[in-house]
């Protein structure tokens, strides 16, 4: 420890537009600076999210790229030294070059978390995978998930005993949803306040499946032909083209906006009725707990820590993966019954704040990073 403060350096791919990154910038930004140094370490570049560090969290890019790189373990390894940290934190598959630097840097404390998983791993992994896996884990001073579904996938396909992989949920600042202010949302996007818009928040590629929502937003429509039903897709990917394809043939683009990638979420939630997500896999997804903090009730498919967020006929519906017919249907019940999208609302965002606020997050954090380090040490 440096003048009494545990340093703390998070290891990350990048910090691209995601949940996990979100996860890495708001522990970075939220913890007490009076107790914890942070820096972060991005393997292939920094991202975009990079720019929303607080003063004071530097972010080091070793500009890896998309390509391997057989020497990364010594150069995380040299990065630990000179910034001589106390605790760190590999995400995800960053984990096994992590793992490797720090049989180079004995006595410093590793932390290792998981986040989801994306095609095509969504079901199962490789013998390659989990054996990697398996070795991260045990070469870790500690190991969580971001929910109970994550932790049952991994300890199954390594045979790492659950107890010994603790779970942490994701967590939002719901008065960052409370002080957006959604004016002018629709009128950008053409949207009349009398519409109803379905909106979702994803990077649009395989593993979120946003043609699923399309599909049923189609379906919606032919089903009720009201040109106040509207569809806005938040986010950006290779599923983009295909995706602006399909809205076209259905002659639905009057009806759904894309708007790329946006760094305004909260103010588009409030322009919104409903909010769906209709991915084949998710972790603890940040933009169904902020959808839930800012009143909407959620559609969403029944995967990964979704069924721990989303109370089925409580605070939305879930619908198996892949089945557009379920979800338009699911959708037309809050079209058509406004009451019971507002009481469905109203319950969402009571839970999240009573069980999924970014406090609550940054505590078990804390708790964690400093449950590896020794009291003797913690003392000088």
């Amino acid at each position: 420890m440096t003048n009494g403060k545990l340093k703390i350096l998070h290891v990350i791919d990048s910090l691209s537009i995601g949940g996990m990154e979100r996860v890495v910038i708001d522990v970075a930004n939220g913890l007490d600076p009076g107790r914890f140094e942070q820096t972060v370490c991005c393997l292939s570049r920094r991202g975009e999210g990079a720019s929303f560090l607080r003063e004071g969290v530097r972010c080091i890019d070793l500009a890896k790229g998309a390509k391997a790189d057989r020497l990364m373990p010594l150069k995380i390894a040299r990065v630990i030294r000179r910034e001589r940290a106390d605790i760190v934190h590999s995400q995800s598959w960053s984990g096994v070059d992590t793992a490797l630097a720090k049989l180079l840097t004995p006595g410093v404390k590793r932390v290792h978390s998981e986040h989801g998983r994306h095609v095509p791993y969504l079901h199962a992994e490789s013998l390659k995978r989990k054996i990697a896996r398996r070795c991260v884990y045990h070469l870790a001073d500690a190991v969580f998930a971001i929910s109970a579904e994550v932790r049952e996938f991994y300890c199954r396909e390594t045979g790492f005993p659950a107890e010994r992989m603790a779970v942490i949920p994701n967590g939002i600042d719901p008065r960052r949803i409370d002080e957006a202010d959604p004016s002018g949302v629709r009128e950008e996007f053409g949207f009349a306040e009398s519409d109803f818009v379905i909106g979702t928040v994803a990077r649009l590629d395989a593993t979120k499946d946003t043609m699923t929502l399309a599909r049923a937003f189609a379906k919606l429509r032919r089903a009720q032909p009201d040109s106040r039903l509207k569809l806005l897709i938040a986010g950006d990917g290779g599923e983009r083209k295909k995706l602006e394809t399909f809205v076209t043939e259905q002659k639905l683009n009057r009806a759904v906006v894309f708007t790329g990638w946006r760094h305004d979420v909260p103010r588009l939630l409030g322009a919104m009725n409903v909010f769906a997500l209709s991915s084949l896999s998710e972790g603890m997804p940040l933009t169904v707990l902020e959808a839930m903090a800012a009143r909407l009730p959620v559609v969403a498919t029944n995967v990964g820590a979704l069924p721990e967020l989303v109370e089925e006929g409580a605070t939305g519906f879930l619908t198996a993966p892949q089945d557009a017919e379920a979800m338009a249907d699911r959708m037309a019940s809050f079209f058509q019954n406004p009451e019971l999208a507002a009481s469905f609302g109203a319950r969402a965002r009571q839970k999240v704040v009573r069980e999924f606020s970014l406090d609550q997050m940054l505590r078990r954090y804390a708790d964690l990073y400093l449950s590896v380090i020794p009291k003797k040490e913690q003392a000088n």
